[in-house]
């Protein structure tokens, strides 16, 4: 049977990487997703290779997990553009990287309401990914930097994985 991952699995895999194992309720609830999204997000990661689930608890494969985001999120999940609005920053304008990548490079944000910038959109992984700078930002600057993956120049690509893999390896010694 093929496993088919979703964009929420990225959210789901990078929250379980150096967390002490959440039940399925507050996993959905750091997330913004339903219990039973974030439960069937978990099947489709242990599916797949990505989790690995023993006793009740969910270990990433970080070396994995690292692999697919460098290699292979880009072309799973294309990021999606969408037209100038208030949003979050994110990828290459977020504070994560807004230091490394400085350049010409035109702004980009998830669209929301309450954001600081208006600038290019981009449809996030998740819908409730413009939330997190405040309630998760850990995990905000996981997928920030999964974004610039997504959406960067070679040059973002290189940056934003190394600091995502530095990011996942500190997670696993957790």
């Amino acid at each position: 049977m093929a496993v088919l991952l979703q964009p929420v699995d990225v959210a789901v895999a990078l929250s379980l990487a150096g967390r002490s194992t959440p039940t399925f309720a507050e996993l959905g609830a750091h997330l913004r997703v339903s219990a039973s999204t974030a439960h069937a997000s978990v099947k489709r990661l242990n599916a797949a290779g990505l989790v690995h689930t023993r006793g009740g608890r969910h270990n990433v494969n970080i070396a994995a997990l690292e692999e697919f985001l460098l290699h292979g999120v880009r072309y799973a999940f294309p990021a999606h553009r969408l037209r100038r609005q208030r949003g979050i920053p994110t990828a290459h304008s977020a504070p994560v990287l807004q230091q490394v990548l400085s350049g010409l490079v035109d702004p980009l944000v998830w669209p929301s309401r309450m954001g600081t910038m208006v600038a290019e959109g981009v449809e996030p992984l998740i819908p409730a990914a413009a939330s997190l700078a405040e309630h998760a930002p850990r995990l905000y600057d996981l997928l920030t930097l999964v974004d610039a993956i997504r959406v960067g120049t070679a040059r973002d690509r290189k940056v934003a994985g190394k600091l995502l893999g530095e990011r996942l390896e500190t997670s696993a010694c957790e």
